[in-house]
């Protein structure tokens, strides 16, 4: 038995008779006995403190909290498990020399904690009891606070037990964070950083339509411009209100528009009660959902192995392996290092079957140099049309879809041009900003394939911010080490801007508009790309070119 809260300034007198009501307890179905309700009142006066009582649900005292003057600070409850679509199973009670008794903070420490009910009693100026104010979530699985009247004790009418059921029973959905199979997850996107709102705003939007990728439903977002703290990336003030959205909305998930440490996603778990992601597990969850080839699937293991090594954690050794002999007793193999050892086992095997895989890939680029045709490779950013471009040139079936990274295995096919004029064109995995280095590193084998090509075909979606998609591709090239190759930036979607965005794109970027839905608008391009290769280029523009059969 102990006291929580501000214990400065207690007499050993004070501090023994708060001591004393952990003996006390009242009937399960009260919220609080008429006996221990004067007593906690008569000790507040003495004490000129908020007292408050943490209750399970036998009607035993589980903590005694002294406050200050103001209000109480409920302590750490992490040892009171959560289940899914359970309270906490405790009731606050606390004391409130105050006039209007339930406050902001009463509520938000309701629903945060998910406490099974909130009691304030209001005093009088001798310490006796005068009215208590209760509030509860509301039952039936409606967002928001069930407020009961103020009344004096003995004229309260409620069956805590079965108010508790009510709440807890199937009906009761609105705080269980369970998704039915057959919907979508339900996800709020937070983002937090140093930098300007409209930064902020845009990383948000470019993270819904990543969740959309990933089939997930975002009912709200969040921002603060702040750095990240290193417990909870948010501040505690904008995490109570992140809390009581998802309560109010269903929310099963957050997503976190930066990396997230293990501590903050342990911190945030623990306080939140939900799944936390972060962008570079959504993005490896959509390339997980993409890949269709064996390779792409191979490389998407392999960046998810190397995202979890580092975050696999264990809090106790009782499943350790005992070792035997002098100077070896004790834990033995982990079950964490154990882990960690099949991990490590599982990337050495994959990185070595994906070894032999570019060894075929070099094999087939030696074929194509041996044939002398010229290699064009199509880069961007993700969801600008590369694919779609790729498709209505060499009339191929390759999948698109209006969603980020709906392809990543690269496609290659052949394209005869005017004149008998043959090339080969690969479509390529798109960048996106802040790329999870894992996941550049498990595809950096099919990226070497652009140092192969005579020319990049950069497309970039006119309709999204072109400017910023051009410095974020441009400078992934550089990492790659390819941005010495030739390159012909085409502006895709034009049909969906203006004529001044056109012209400033032509002048700014030297960029050949098209519309890759349109065959009819590549005419200018055919012609780039000629001049660009050194061929022919009479007659490129007045007619498409007849599609070849798949190459590599």
């Amino acid at each position: 038995m102990e006291l929580y809260g501000r214990l400065e300034g207690l007499k050993p007198r004070q501090k023994k008779q708060l001591l004393k009501l952990y003996r006390r307890h009242c009937q399960p179905e009260e919220v609080i006995s008429t006996g221990l309700a004067r007593q906690l009142s008569l000790l507040s006066a003495d004490t000129g403190r908020q007292l408050g009582l943490l209750l399970n649900r036998h009607g035993r005292i589980e903590m005694v909290i002294v406050g200050d003057s103001q209000a109480i600070t409920i302590p750490s409850l992490h040892r009171y498990r959560l289940g899914h679509g359970r309270l906490r199973g405790l009731r606050c009670v606390h004391t409130s020399f105050a006039e209007t008794g339930l406050n902001r903070e009463d509520i938000t420490d309701l629903t945060v904690l998910r406490l099974d009910l909130m009691a304030v009693i209001r005093t009088d100026s001798v310490g006796l009891p005068v009215t208590v104010e209760i509030a509860h979530l509301r039952p039936g699985g409606g967002p928001g606070i069930k407020k009961l009247p103020a009344r004096p004790l003995d004229q309260i009418e409620l069956c805590c037990l079965e108010l508790f059921h009510t709440l807890e029973s199937a009906s009761a959905t609105g705080f269980t964070h369970l998704t039915d199979d057959r919907e979508s997850q339900r996800a709020i996107i937070i983002s937090v950083g140093p930098g300007p709102v409209r930064g902020l705003e845009d990383s948000v939007n470019e993270m819904a339509e990543l969740a959309r990728a990933a089939e997930i439903t975002v009912v709200d977002s969040f921002t603060q411009q702040r750095r990240l703290n290193p417990q909870t990336a948010i501040g505690a003030g904008k995490l109570k209100e992140i809390i009581i959205a998802s309560l109010d909305q269903n929310v099963d998930l957050l997503i976190f528009d930066h990396d997230l440490s293990p501590t903050q996603v342990k911190h945030l778990a623990r306080e939140t009660d939900l799944k936390i992601i972060d962008r570079t597990l959504l993005i490896l969850d959509i390339f997980a959902r993409r890949a269709r080839s064996r390779e792409g699937r191979l490389k998407v293991e392999l960046a998810q192995l190397k995202y979890r090594l580092p975050r696999i954690s264990d809090k106790t050794t009782a499943l350790s392996r005992l070792t035997g002999g002098i100077g070896s007793r004790g834990p033995g193999e982990t079950t964490l290092e154990i882990d960690r050892r099949r991990i490590r086992e599982r990337i050495s095997k994959l990185e070595k079957r994906l070894q032999k895989t570019a060894r075929s890939r070099a094999v087939t680029r030696q074929r194509r140099k041996r044939n002398q045709l010229p290699q064009v490779s199509i880069v961007g950013y993700t969801n600008a049309g590369k694919s779609t471009l790729l498709n209505t040139l060499t009339e191929s079936r390759v999948f698109t879809e209006n969603l980020p990274f709906a392809t990543l295995d690269p496609t290659s096919r052949r394209l005869r041009l005017p004149r008998e004029k043959e090339i080969i064109v690969t479509d390529t995995v798109g960048f996106i900003r802040r790329l999870p280095a894992d996941l550049l590193d498990a595809f950096r084998t099919t990226l070497e394939e652009l140092a192969e090509a005579d020319l990049l075909l950069h497309v970039v979606d006119s309709s999204r911010d072109p400017e910023y998609q051009v410095a974020t591709v441009n400078r992934l090239l550089a990492e790659l080490e390819l941005d010495q190759i030739p390159t012909l930036l085409v502006a895709n979607k034009i049909d969906l801007v203006d004529g001044e965005t056109r012209r400033w794109l032509e002048k700014r970027y030297r960029a050949v508009t098209v519309s890759a839905t349109r065959p009819e608008s590549l005419g200018p391009l055919l012609s780039a790309i000629n001049r660009a290769l050194g061929l022919n280029p009479e007659s490129a523009a007045n007619r498409l070119p007849e599609p070849g059969p798949r190459a590599g």
